[in-house]
């Protein structure tokens, strides 16, 4: 209620001055108590939820998983090995068709669709032929990674053989020499795996091989790396 009306009221009643004047004084003293109150009670509130704010940022940072980055010369052993094994692969396949078409001369077929060596005297349906199977092998090969990369393990078997294994890596904060936080960590998706193979498999015959670019990268990253959101790093042996 307004203090004038309170007064004015008092005033009509007839009521003794020092009531009239004691009354107003202990409402707005009562008001202003109450005001003080809610003022602590909301300081009070915030000043709880800032710890808990500074907790769940704090659990922010601590997110995702620690791991050791691998040298370049391991990464490399573990591309060989992967060639050696697709390359076997490629062989079977194309020794096979050689036998299934009966061709003669086994020296210069294994030389033209195995190696995909090209020779003055090549023809250009041997070239035409040379190069659909190179076209052939390399979708071969990122459905190889694809499948690989994309599978509980995340590891190629030369990454495997290797101690390798690759997950997903939106950021990695350096932790200590050689090991980084990555976050989320997680399995590599599929449509990461395949952005992956794509860059790193069709990279090789028109630009250069994308894996040197370890090389210039932090925490040995590949541009396809960069690109599909992933890293290598070793893999944490569960004990």
């Amino acid at each position: 209620m307004d203090v004038a009306v309170l007064l004015r009221i008092c005033q009509l009643a007839d009521l003794d001055g020092d009531f009239c004047s004691t009354v107003p004084s202990l409402l707005f003293s009562t008001y202003t108590d109450a005001r003080t109150e809610q003022v602590t009670a909301g300081a009070s509130v915030t000043n709880t939820a800032r710890p808990l704010q500074v907790a769940q940022n704090g659990n922010v940072h601590q997110r995702g998983q620690e791991y050791a980055i691998p040298s370049p010369l391991r990464r490399f052993l573990a591309e060989t090995v992967d060639f050696i094994i697709l390359f076997c692969v490629k062989a079977t396949i194309v020794l096979a068709i050689m036998q299934l078409s009966g061709a003669k001369d086994i020296s210069k077929f294994a030389m033209h669709y195995i190696v995909g060596e090209v020779v003055e005297d090549t023809s250009l349906e041997d070239l035409q032929k040379i190069m659909m199977v190179a076209l052939i092998y390399r979708v071969l090969v990122c459905f190889y990674e694809i499948a690989c990369i994309s599978g509980v393990d995340g590891a190629t078997p030369g990454k495997f053989l290797l101690g390798l294994q690759v997950v997903s890596c939106d950021t990695s904060v350096p932790v200590q020499s050689n090991r980084v936080r990555v976050v989320p960590a997680s399995n590599v998706s599929l449509s990461a795996s395949t952005v992956r193979a794509l860059i790193k498999n069709f990279s090789i015959p028109f630009l250069f091989p994308a894996f040197i670019t370890l090389l210039f990268f932090q925490h040995n990253r590949t541009v396809y790396d960069v690109v599909a959101g992933t890293i290598v790093v070793k893999r944490v042996t569960v004990r």
